[in-house]
């Protein structure tokens, strides 16, 4: 936030950002904030980002992943119901599509395997 809109345009997105700070629930790992580079993508790279959380989750003994993914990024959740996510709940923002560019958040969960039933 603060390389693209700078110091002070950008402090105040990250300070609205942070009202927005969602909790693990017990037994729950949040995903946040992979990207993949633009010179990358269509490669499987976004997969194999998924699959490695998968496993470190499993690891963690979690039950499920979470994600949020904003309504301006549809790639993205293509990609994350490829995966096996799937929404549970949008909220509009509509307040914050001047601010930040979107206007509502779909978040999405995605059961993790357990060990030992053919994941890493």
């Amino acid at each position: 936030m603060l390389r693209a809109y700078g110091p002070l345009r950008g402090l105040h997105r990250l300070l609205l950002l942070a009202l927005f700070e969602r909790h693990p629930a017990p037994g729950q790992l949040v995903m946040d904030g992979i990207a993949v580079h633009p010179d990358v993508r269509g490669r499987g790279v976004g997969s194999l980002l998924i699959e490695e959380v998968a496993a470190v989750a499993a690891e963690r003994d979690c039950r499920e992943i979470r994600l949020d993914v904003i309504d301006t990024n549809p790639r993205a959740r293509a990609l994350y119901e490829r995966r096996g996510f799937t929404p549970v709940r949008t909220e509009h923002t509509p307040y914050l599509r001047r601010l930040l560019g979107f206007g509502a958040v779909t978040t999405m969960r995605r059961p993790v395997a357990t060990r030992g039933a053919g994941e890493r």
